[in-house]
């Protein structure tokens, strides 16, 4: 009886070892996110009409980065402008914003979006998986060993009137 005790202890433990390193791998390094984000703001370039009042980065959707790039926002500026980071809930909530955050939960949202900025200078970032083939500037991927990547849609990128560097498309996996 001892010994059926111990071994469903150990049962037990191994599997909430196992359950938890696999919650922990699912979950979103939001911190990493929203330094990449700030680091896109380096190498793409926007229009002069851009250049003015805050740079305004939009997150549309419920999404644990808002906090982070708040954070970020606080002691960082976008090409000497202060950064506002707003939450939206509605598209026309959009506005002047520069970058268009899409959670997950809102990735559905995609084809509505682009029609929103269709013509404006608005960097559209996503973060999943299927999204910059669907018209999305950069989404993020993390990979099997769990490295956070993103790919990038240089057409999607240049048709929102935005310059990209040549730096930022070979640190990317590049939509044809």
């Amino acid at each position: 009886m001892k010994r059926k005790i111990v071994l469903n202890l150990i049962c037990f433990l191994f599997l909430s070892v196992v359950l938890n390193s696999r919650v922990h791998a699912q979950e979103k390094d939001y911190r990493a996110y929203s330094i990449y984000v700030y680091n896109f703001i380096k190498y793409i370039e926007w229009p002069e009409s851009s250049k003015e009042g805050e740079f305004v980065i939009a997150v549309i959707g419920d999404s644990p980065i808002t906090k982070e790039l708040r954070a970020l926002a606080a002691s960082k500026k976008a090409n000497g402008q202060t950064i506002l980071v707003r939450n939206i809930v509605s598209l026309t909530e959009i506005g002047n914003a520069q970058i268009l955050y899409i959670s997950t939960g809102k990735s559905s949202l995609i084809k509505d979006v682009l029609e929103k900025t269709k013509n404006v200078p608005t960097l559209v970032i996503a973060e999943r998986e299927g999204l910059v083939k669907k018209g999305a500037g950069i989404n993020f991927l993390t990979l099997d060993d769990e490295t956070l990547k993103f790919e990038l849609n240089k057409k999607a990128i240049e048709g929102h009137n935005l310059r990209i560097s040549q730096t930022l498309i070979s640190l990317a996996f590049v939509e044809k």
